[in-house]
Order: C-alpha cells, then sequence, then structure tokens
C-alpha cells in the first residue's frame, strides 16, 4: 500500500506530461460539468508587474465583454498622437474596468480614482489651453498644476521641526515654574510640577501620576491603541495653567493652520513658524522661533485665542543630555507600588481620605491587584537602551482563586481596571510570565504567516488572492487589527465557530438524520453567533429549550443525549464547566473529590423533562421537551432519590414546582457566583487559538490537569465576564494579542517555549476548515463558493461538502497532534474534491490564470498566493523553474501547472495552521 502510495505521489508531482496529455481531462471528474470561467483579477490587483497599458486593456475585450466604441477609439488615437506625451486611457474606460473586475472578484482597483487618474484628467480637460501655449511654456504650467494638485502635507515646516526633535533625544521647555520634558523616539512626555509629577507613555497609552507627599504611583490607562509622534507633541505643547497635562490627552488634538517666514534677529538667521491648535474647543497659537541650522525650537510663545484673558506664555527649549530612562527612574522608582486610577476612585468613593490611602488601604488594593506570588508588578521597558526607565507598566489581575481541587475554587474577581486595555493587560501578563519562567519569545510572525493563521482560526478558510494581495499592499499600522475585526463580523465566522462549537456539543458518531441532522444544530448557532447575542444567553437559550424534537435546532442537543439525565449532565459538565464529571457516576471520582452524590445531584436538574419512563434505547421525533413536576434519579444500585444540588455551591435548590429545575441549573450556571463557566469558555477560546488550552485537556479542570497560570485564565475570565460574555471581544483581545503574533518557526526546539505560548504551535485543520480552504483556494466550479448567506464559502445545504466531512474526519484528539491516517491521506491526494480543485475542465483557479497577460512567473506566484497566501521562497522557484522551462506551452504548460496546484495542495504547509 505505502509503495504504490508513493509511486502515485512521484508520479503526479514529477509530471510525466507524456503520459497525462493523452489523458481524456474529462475522465478526472466524470460526474460534473465544467463550471464557468473565473477571470482573473486585473493584473493591477493579481499579479504584480503583470502589463496594465491599453493593449492589455483591449487585448481582454473578447473575454470580458469590454469594448470600445468608434468615439473612444478616435479619442484614445488622438491622445497618443499628442506631442507632450501619451495621451491618458478615458475615465470611461477606467471606470468600465473598475466595475468588471468588481463585479467578478469582489474587489475594485479603483484605477479612475487615484490621484494620477484624476490629475490627468485635470490635464486632459486643459489639453486645448496647452496646445495654445509654446512647449516650454506649456510644461510650466504642467508642473505648477501638478505641484497644486499633488502638494503633500500642508504642514511641512511642522513636520520639519518635529523630525529634528525625534533625533534631539532629550528636551525640556520651562515655564510658569512647570518644568514639561520630552523624548519623541522613546514616545515618552512628562511633566513636574511642584506638588506632582506626571508621565506620558504613549507606545503603552498610559499616564502615571506620583504626588510628592504619596508613596505610590497612580496609573491611568487611555482609550485608543497609541498616541501617535504628533499627539505627543501637541499634548506637550497644549499646557494649560488651569489644566493638567494628562487632562488634555482626553480631547481631540489637531492643527488646523501654521506659517512660515524667514527672519533676522541680532543679525542672526532665524525662522519664525506659527502654528494654530485646536485641543477640544479651545484653539491657541504658538509662535516658534527655530535655528535653521538645526530646525529645533530656541523659544516658543503661546496665545489662547479663545481663553478671554489675552495673556501669553512664553517658554524656553533646551536640549540636555540627560536620558529619559534616567529621569523616568529618578521620579518613578521601580520599588514603588503601582495602583489603577479606577481603585483610587473606589476608595475615595468609601470613604477613605487621602491619608489613609496612601497607607494600609492602598497597600492592600495594590496587593489585591498583584499576583499572590509576591513578585512585584511588572517593570515594561521603555527605554532606548533596552533597559527598564522605571514603573512603566503593571498588571491589574489579582490573585487567582483557583487554588487547589476544582470543587475547592472560588468564583472569578472582577477588578475595576482590568478592561481598560484588554490586549495591553494580556500582553504584559504573558511578559510576566516569560520572565519569570526564563523564557525568551520567538520573532512575531511574518505578515504573510499571520495572514493566513488569522483567516483558518476566525474564518476557517485561507485567505483568497485578492484578499492576500490588499493585505500586503496596505501600508497601514492598524491593517492587521482591521483585518481581525472585518473576520470577527463576517458569516464565515459565525459559521465556522458553530462547527467548532457543535463538535464539543454533539461528538461525531450520533446518527440525528431523523431529526434535521447536525447542520440544523449548526445553522441556529451560526444565527446566535452572528447577531453577537451574549453567550451565556445562547448557553440559556440551549439548555431552556422546549418542543418537539423535529423542530431541530437547538433541541438536538436534547436528542443526541436521548434525553438521558445523566447524559446530559456530562455532556453539560465537558462544555460549559470544563470538567469530567461522569467518572463519578458509577463510584466516587478516582482522582478529582468529586463524588458519586455529586454527579447525581448535578444529574437530577435534567430528571424533570417530559420523556417516557425507563432507559430509551432510541428517541422519537414525536417526542418533545418540556418541563414536567414529575421525575427523579438514584444512583446505580439503589433507590434512593438524589436531590438537584449545585456544585461546589451552598446555594439552596428551591424544591417546590414554582421554578423548573432546568431554569434554576441554568440561573446559577451562567451565573457570576459559579467559578468554572468563564473559565470553562476562555480556556476552550484560547484552546481553538493556540492548539492547547491553559488548561490540558481543555475539558478535564482540576487535581489532575492544574491550570498552567491560574492569573491568566482569571485575567481572561474577569474581562469575559465584564464585556457581558461577548465572545468576539474575547477572539479579538487573543487575537491582537503579542502571543498570538508570534512566529511558529524557531532555530531550536524549546518545549518551554511552546508550553508557555511563547511560541506558535502548529495546529492540524479540521475536515471542516481542509474542504473550505480548498475550495476558496482553487474554485471548483460555481457551488462550492456561492453562498446565500453572506460568507465566502457555503457550509449549509451543501452536499459535496458532508460527503467530504464524512470521509475526512479523524478521531477527535489534541489539534496540535496529527490524528488521521491513510484514508485521510488518500482523500486528500485522488479524492474528489482534489480531483476536481486541479482538473483542467473544473478548476476555477487554473482557468482564471489561463489568462494572455500572465506570464508563467506570475501563474506560479498565483497558485503560491492561493493555497499558502505567500510567495514562493528562492529554493521554491528554482525548483519550478527548472519543473517549468520557458518554452512550455499550451496543454503542458496548463498540466504543469495541475501538478504544482496539486503538489501544493497536498503538502504539509497546506493541510496545517501555523
Amino acid at each position: 500500500m505505502l509503495a504504490g502510495l508513493r509511486r502515485a505521489i512521484s508520479w503526479r508531482v514529477s509530471g510525466n506530461r507524456s503520459k497525462k496529455s493523452n489523458m481524456n481531462t474529462s475522465d478526472k471528474t466524470p460526474s460534473q460539468k465544467p463550471g464557468p470561467v473565473r477571470k482573473p483579477v486585473s493584473a493591477q490587483h493579481m499579479a504584480s508587474g503583470a502589463n496594465t497599458g491599453t493593449s492589455a486593456s483591449t487585448g481582454r475585450s473578447a473575454s470580458t465583454g469590454l469594448s470600445l466604441d468608434s468615439n473612444e477609439d478616435r479619442e484614445l488615437e488622438v491622445l497618443l498622437a499628442d506631442a507632450l506625451d501619451a495621451g491618458p486611457i478615458p475615465h470611461s474606460l477606467l471606470r468600465r474596468i473598475d466595475d468588471i473586475v468588481e463585479e467578478e472578484w469582489g474587489v475594485s482597483p479603483r484605477l479612475s480614482d487615484k490621484p494620477g487618474a484624476r490629475l490627468r484628467r485635470g490635464l486632459s480637460r486643459g489639453a486645448a489651453f496647452l496646445m495654445g501655449l509654446p512647449v516650454a511654456a506649456a510644461i510650466v504650467v504642467a508642473v505648477v498644476v501638478f505641484f497644486v494638485l499633488e502638494s503633500s502635507s500642508p504642514v511641512y515646516a511642522w513636520s520639519s521641526m518635529v523630525d529634528a526633535l525625534t533625533q534631539a533625544g532629550f528636551v525640556k521647555a520651562e515655564s510658569n515654574g512647570v518644568v514639561r520634558w520630552m523624548c519623541l523616539s522613546e514616545q515618552l512626555v512628562g511633566e513636574d510640577r511642584a506638588e506632582s509629577s506626571f508621565l506620558i507613555d504613549g507606545s503603552k497609552n498610559i499616564v502615571l501620576r506620583r504626588d510628592r507627599d504619596e508613596s505610590q504611583i497612580e496609573r491611568q490607562q487611555l482609550s485608543g491603541s497609541g498616541l501617535s509622534r504628533d499627539n505627543l507633541m501637541l499634548a506637550f505643547l497644549a499646557y494649560q495653567t488651569d489644566q493638567q497635562l494628562s487632562d488634555v490627552l482626553s480631547e481631540p488634538i489637531q492643527i488646523v493652520g501654521e506659517h512660515s517666514d524667514r527672519i533676522e534677529i541680532e543679525k542672526q538667521e532665524r525662522i519664525s513658524l506659527t502654528v494654530d491648535v485646536k485641543v477640544g474647543e479651545h484653539q491657541s497659537t504658538v509662535l516658534f522661533l527655530i535655528d535653521p541650522a538645526t530646525g529645533l525650537p530656541i523659544s516658543s510663545e503661546e496665545t489662547g485665542s479663545e481663553s478671554g484673558t489675552g495673556e501669553s506664555r512664553k517658554t524656553a527649549w533646551t536640549f540636555s543630555k540627560e536620558t529619559a530612562s534616567a529621569r523616568v527612574a529618578a521620579v518613578f522608582p521601580k520599588d514603588l507600588p503601582v495602583i489603577d486610577a479606577s481603585v483610587v476612585a473606589a476608595l475615595d468613593a468609601t470613604g477613605n481620605t487621602k491619608q489613609s490611602n496612601s497607607a494600609e488601604s492602598v497597600a492592600q488594593a495594590v496587593t489585591s491587584q498583584n499576583s499572590g506570588s509576591g513578585s512585584e508588578p511588572t517593570q515594561a521597558s521603555s527605554g532606548a537602551d533596552g533597559q527598564n526607565p522605571g514603573v512603566a507598566s503593571v498588571t491589574t489581575i489579582g490573585h487567582s482563586t483557583m487554588t487547589g481541587a476544582a470543587s475547592q475554587w472560588k468564583p472569578v474577581v472582577v477588578h475595576p481596571g482590568m478592561t481598560l486595555n484588554p490586549v495591553r493587560d494580556l500582553d504584559m501578563m504573558l511578559e510576566r510570565l516569560w520572565q519569570e519562567h526564563g523564557v525568551l519569545p520567538v520573532n512575531p510572525a511574518t505578515e504573510e504567516e499571520l495572514l493566513r493563521r488569522v483567516y483558518v482560526d476566525l474564518a476557517g478558510r485561507t485567505p483568497s488572492v485578492p484578499e492576500v494581495r490588499d493585505y500586503l499592499r496596505d501600508t497601514s499600522p492598524r491593517k492587521y487589527e482591521l483585518i481581525v475585526e472585518k473576520l470577527l463580523n463576517s458569516p464565515d465566522h459565525s459559521s465556522h465557530l458553530a462547527a467548532r462549537f457543535r463538535s464539543f456539543l454533539i461528538p461525531e458518531g450520533i446518527d440525528l438524520a431523523n431529526f434535521g441532522g447536525i447542520e440544523a444544530f449548526e445553522k441556529w448557532l451560526a444565527e446566535r453567533f452572528e447577531s453577537g447575542e451574549p453567550y451565556d444567553e445562547t448557553v440559556r437559550s440551549l439548555l431552556l429549550a422546549e418542543g418537539r424534537l423535529v423542530q431541530s435546532g437547538p433541541l438536538l442537543f436534547y436528542s443526541a443525549t436521548k434525553l438521558e439525565p445523566d447524559q446530559l449532565a456530562g455532556r453539560t459538565a465537558r462544555v460549559f464547566l470544563g470538567m469530567r464529571l461522569e467518572c463519578a457516576q458509577c463510584h466516587d471520582h478516582p482522582f478529582e473529590p468529586w463524588t458519586q452524590q455529586d454527579f447525581w445531584g448535578f444529574a437530577a436538574f435534567f430528571a424533570r423533562i417530559s420523556r417516557p419512563k425507563g432507559k430509551l434505547e432510541n428517541v422519537s421525533t414525536v417526542m418533545q421537551v418540556r418541563d414536567v413536576n414529575r421525575g427523579e434519579v438514584s444512583m446505580p444500585e439503589s433507590k434512593d432519590f438524589v436531590a438537584p444540588k449545585f456544585l461546589n455551591s451552598t446555594t439552596d435548590v428551591t424544591t417546590d414546582d414554582a421554578v423548573a429545575r432546568r431554569k434554576q441549573l441554568t440561573d446559577w450556571l451562567t451565573g457570576s457566583e459559579n467559578p468554572y463557566f468563564a473559565r470553562a469558555t476562555v480556556n476552550r477560546v484560547w484552546s481553538m487559538l493556540f492548539g492547547k488550552g491553559i488548561v490540558e485537556p481543555v475539558d478535564d479542570f482540576g487535581v489532575g490537569s492544574p491550570p498552567l497560570s491560574p492569573e491568566l485564565i482569571d485575567l481572561l475570565a474577569g474581562q469575559l465576564i465584564q464585556s457581558k460574555f461577548e465572545l468576539r471581544s474575547l477572539f479579538r483581545t487573543i487575537a491582537l494579542s503579542k502571543a498570538y503574533r508570534l512566529s511558529s518557526g524557531a532555530e531550536d526546539v524549546n518545549e518551554e517555549r511552546q508550553k508557555w505560548f511563547a511560541q506558535m504551535n502548529v495546529k492540524m485543520l479540521t475536515a471542516e476548515q481542509v474542504y473550505d480552504c480548498i475550495t476558496v483556494a482553487t474554485m471548483p466550479g460555481t457551488s462550492a463558493t456561492e453562498n446565500v448567506e453572506g460568507g465566502l464559502v457555503a457550509r449549509f445545504g451543501n452536499s459535496s461538502r458532508e460527503q467530504f466531512l464524512r470521509d475526512f474526519r479523524t478521531p477527535s484528539g489534541r489539534s496540535t497532534e496529527y490524528q488521521g491516517g491513510i484514508p485521510q491521506a488518500l482523500t486528500l491526494m485522488n479524492g474528489g474534491l482534489v480531483d476536481s480543485a486541479t482538473g483542467l475542465q473544473s478548476s476555477g483557479l487554473l482557468k482564471s490564470i489561463e489568462a494572455p497577460f500572465f506570464n508563467t512567473e506570475q501563474r506560479l506566484e498565483i497558485l503560491y498566493f492561493a493555497t499558502l497566501a505567500r510567495p514562493p521562497k528562492p529554493a521554491e522557484q528554482q525548483m519550478l523553474d527548472e519543473y517549468i522551462t520557458d518554452g512550455l506551452s499550451g496543454p503542458e504548460l496548463r498540466e504543469a501547472l495541475s501538478d504544482v496546484l496539486w503538489a501544493l495542495l497536498n503538502s504539509a504547509e497546506f493541510s496545517m495552521n501555523h
């Protein structure tokens, strides 16, 4: 078997063209009709370096339906014959190209909206005027028009001064007894007054304050994703005598105008720069006197135009060799405790005086925020030399209550400051863990690696070729954050998340065909996730569902468990509490302190559901789920009924029939006093993105598998509770964290690094992900990529997908371990899906790259973008050049490209998420 398999792979990849070219290509997919050709995106949008001129456009007219009428032909000829230069492409033609590309690929290259196009149109409209001028004059006019239309920043002088200040290092400015200092290269701004000192860290978006008579540091988290250089500079300038520097940061700041002149003062040349600055509703004018040799300000004078006082404030600027790290260390020593501003406000609200805040009450508040290990708050690096300049950040997580056995855990303690910036809090927590365990994280993932990872994890599919190109072309510093937001709000995310949670709630191998199939359950979940309904409400709807089993949807959860109280209890505990409680079904748990009484007390909540008496072998579609006032459970070999009892809780269960048992259980399970629900949810989502949980296995909390970091789980669980169980918020926080963005590759093997999430795990794709990635990459036919629900892949009502999933599904296990075998490998290499994806008559991708304006190098690049979301590496390109020579064309070239696509789809890189 293995020898034959190796021969099959060798034959397919080696490209026995003489043998394959004689084959009837329709034999690959005898049952599938060739799909319509999907035209490739334009040369600008699909393959860099392709011809984009008029000839390329007109060359496509036959296949795209694009044509030029006779008037436009004559116009184009006249423009091309002009003496000045080749004329512009008609705007109508550019607009029609945009429309056609957008119709076929969903994204427009927007050729007609680009600045160059606008400029050319403006020159075209003035062509008659230019023709009447001498050539030299025409050139002068053209240059003037260009600079008028295409000039860059209107604040050139301001930008030059800010650049010079960034290079200058440490800068001080004194005014009215207040010393302000700034180091733009390290994104730090400070202010020292007689009574207090402030520090703004633009990279971390925090403000630190220390009063002179206080022995602690107060931290305030700012909103947003980071202060820019201009923001810091303007905040530095916007100081008001009656306004604290940190207060200014809460207002929008902008430059509304500037003017500069060269002047002479005492026979020395100077630059006078006037800048109008607006902070919120207050506008002021700042006059800078700048040294033209260095570009640095010598002095400045600010006048508030709306203050009504008419007073101005003069500031002298000085530049010294002092370092920002030394300044911060002197004012904000590392050994001082750090407390969040929200905690201080809470203490003040309880009636504590300022004096008491500086003593025991503050010490207790700080202790409650720092970890139980007694370690000092994390000091984040801000200095250019890589050393800690002082207190720049601090974790806000409290001492974890996940100590000992799970039966002894306490509810999650939610601290007031935990969600000021959830991503930053998570990053600081992980950095502290890495430091404590001597782990150095690997380098960040490349753009291509991270893009493919986040698409597979959040949307369950690889990005399409246009999506890859759009991302790699984007120069925005927030492009990754925008992609995460786009994916979290896409239908693909909702349906992918539904499939993952369905696999937890309804395991494989349960036949639900008579009840609508598992697809009905996934559709119900997808609708809930897409609506943004809080996760605790979704769980409530599931556990409290009523109606006949034939109605499907959430009732499939009850059909799969045959309405048996013990099965419902075991499955509910695993998924929503993270515990394998069924191990205590027949006897006390062998490893955990759960007793048999605990299990049956939990099962008793499901005893009063309408059902026939006795053990059910099967359930019928005529049966229904509804609460009744009868039904009890008893332990095996016992006739004594067991009363319902919450796990690890002193709360009594109402014994009368006024409140149904299921409702009592659901209220407790999703309530704040339950110590397991939020933690189990966080752990499961973490495992979906990292390949393993903070507790592993994810459904086995307890002594045998303690959490890797209780503080880490409690931090995320607290954030989840404060977000009111918004799953998107949890996914967003983890996906934006530094740990998630790390590479999966390293020069050495280090298990500790992977253990502490300092290196991304390589995850196997699920069966659903494999199918969806293949269909998005290769576009076999049309039905697989058309989805009435709005996603890019059709996950519901797709019979070919259902058949593939039945053939390909592997035993459940850890996503970082390969669970498949020969059947799964053969399904990929010789199955109908891959045959259709690589067949010359059925592959939409192969048909697309047959367009004549693509050369072989561009076609290969497209194949790599479609499958691996990256271009070929140099070694791969060399091998491909040897395999597909320059003289190859026609059927032989198409067969060779099909072989390359087949090899890529069967590569380990494609079948894994790294």
